[in-house]
């Protein structure tokens, strides 16, 4: 099969640019032909060879233009990136002109499903989805808001979870790796702004008893909050630190990791941290690969966390609870026997979200999709002979 990806790719620093990537290897192989469209802010260097076209995010006529291109190229499918952020327009709207006027069929992944969403918000999903042929989301949950609040028939919808990488480190050899031998390590990973609530786990840190606990914060300031504020956030987290007094207990690696380097501190923690503020996050590649990893996850209540981390998978506390988070974290280091039933759990639920197993799904899907695709077209073809033979007579096969 010949097939699109659209969203933003590497070197885009953003995980819809790192999760095009993986779904992009996930399903490259002797047998399929894949090729990348980057939605393109202008922040990007050269890309890599697979970027056979780019898009100007605010250039509505670049979309056109794309759409009139992709309809030259003989795809078999077209697997679309959604998140609001990333394309122009009005919630993003620039994208329907680009769906609209594309004549293959199109999977649309949602990564963002908002509960109560504005009235251009929930115009773009239900366009999108009308538009397309599949709608994948990564939770039950989210087929169930796409049904109740977008109206969307269940038909059109499929879960497809998150994948996760295929690690290949034991924890001790990781901790080795990095120089945490004998130490208890807690993990947030991540592109730095203010939806990600990093302070509460640092107060939270000043209230560990275990002597050998640091918590290493991994990532560099989002490129789109740089823009806006520069580190203001990366400094107020640092100064909170320090006024803590939590010197060789709170770490920052302040740049965006390779994904060999950052698959070794998935692997050398023992606990993961998502203190994310806000409860609609439907989706969280970093929560997702810290489950296969093996760690034992914790976080506030959005509605990805409370999904994945249901039946003894992980453990929740309250948004903005630093007291909360402390003492789940006490209790681990402090019961050796409970945090590894839930590093176990969380390893055991990730084999079934690797890239592997979430590849082969994509493909399946598609190939679901393309089957009936090719029968309609033949009909409509055959159709159109008798039309052409007949001239004056009604010889519709099927409705049009």
């Amino acid at each position: 099969m010949k097939i699109l990806i659209i969203g933003t790719y590497m070197p885009r620093k953003c995980g819809i640019a790192t999760f095009t990537h993986d779904l992009f290897q996930s399903i490259e192989d002797i047998t399929n032909e894949v090729e990348i469209i980057a939605i393109s802010d202008g922040t990007e260097s050269t890309y890599p060879p697979e970027v056979v076209n780019t898009i100007n995010r605010n250039d509505k006529s670049d979309y056109l233009k794309a759409a009139d291109w992709i309809n030259k190229q003989n795809y078999d499918c077209c697997i679309l990136q959604h998140e609001f952020g990333i394309f122009g327009g009005d919630a993003g709207n620039f994208i329907l002109d680009l769906v609209l006027r594309m004549n293959i069929p199109l999977i649309t992944n949602l990564h963002t499903i908002l509960q109560e969403p504005s009235k251009d918000e929930l115009d773009v999903i239900q366009k999108l989805s009308a538009l397309s042929d599949k709608i994948t989301v990564m939770t039950q949950r989210g087929i169930e808001m796409l049904k109740k609040v977008y109206k969307i028939d269940s038909d059109k919808l499929e879960l497809i979870p998150h994948g996760v990488p295929n690690f290949k480190i034991s924890r001790e050899n990781a901790k080795a790796r990095l120089g945490l031998e004998g130490k208890k390590v807690m993990l947030s990973f991540g592109l730095l702004g203010r939806s990600k609530g990093y302070e509460v786990a640092i107060k939270a840190c000043s209230k560990i008893r275990d002597e050998e606990f640091v918590y290493i914060i991994v990532g560099a300031t989002h490129p789109n909050v740089l823009k806006e504020e520069g580190d203001t956030y990366k400094n107020s987290l640092i100064h909170a630190a320090a006024e803590l007094k939590l010197s060789g207990k709170v770490f920052f690696v302040d740049h965006f990791v390779s994904d060999e380097l950052l698959q070794i501190y998935l692997k050398a923690c023992d606990i993961y941290v998502t203190p994310y503020p806000n409860i609609n996050q439907m989706s969280s590649g970093t929560l997702s690969f810290a489950l296969g990893a093996g760690a034992a996850v914790l976080s506030t209540p959005y509605w990805y966390a409370k999904d994945l981390l249901a039946n003894d998978r992980g453990r929740l506390f309250d948004f903005n609870d630093s007291d909360g988070l402390a003492n789940i974290i006490n209790e681990l280091l402090e019961n050796p026997v409970i945090m590894r039933k839930y590093m176990n759990n969380a390893e055991e639920f990730g084999k079934s979200m690797s890239w592997q197993n979430v590849g082969k799904s994509h493909l399946k899907l598609i190939s679901k999709i393309i089957q009936p695709k090719n029968k309609i077209q033949d009909f409509k073809s055959l159709n159109m002979n008798i039309k052409f033979l007949n001239p004056g007579k009604s010889n519709n096969l099927i409705s049009s």
